[in-house]
């Protein structure tokens, strides 16, 4: 099974999706048409990309080891998030999901150990 089809069994996922680091989408499963999707995978693998950028850029400010590793990052809103977790994605419902639940199985798929 994929992780677009594993995300897609999460409470309140509308759309989930696979990138590559250039942005190129890997696997998606949703109602978006095929272009809106590409589109989808681009700005996460470009928010991801510029996440990791911010990270690296404090860490050097506060001196502080720890803020260089970017596992994900989340925008929501008054109704959906989108939840990325290094190269996956996953658009959700807020009202009928765990936004902890959700980055909890993200990283689980991921094969990501950090705790949060």
């Amino acid at each position: 099974m994929s992780r677009a089809s594993e995300l897609m069994k999460l409470p309140g996922a509308v759309a989930a999706g696979v990138f590559s680091r250039k942005g190129l989408l890997n696997d998606f499963e949703g109602p978006f048409p095929e272009a809106q999707a590409e589109s989808l995978m681009s700005l996460c693998a470009s928010m991801t990309l510029i996440m990791e950028m911010q990270g690296r850029l404090l860490a050097d400010l506060a001196g502080a080891p720890g803020w260089d590793t970017c596992e994900g990052w989340t925008l929501w809103g008054p109704e959906m998030s989108l939840v990325t977790v290094r190269d996956s994605t996953c658009v959700v419902s807020l009202s009928e999901t765990s936004l902890q639940e959700v980055i909890s199985t993200m990283r689980t798929a991921a094969g990501a150990e950090v705790s949060i």
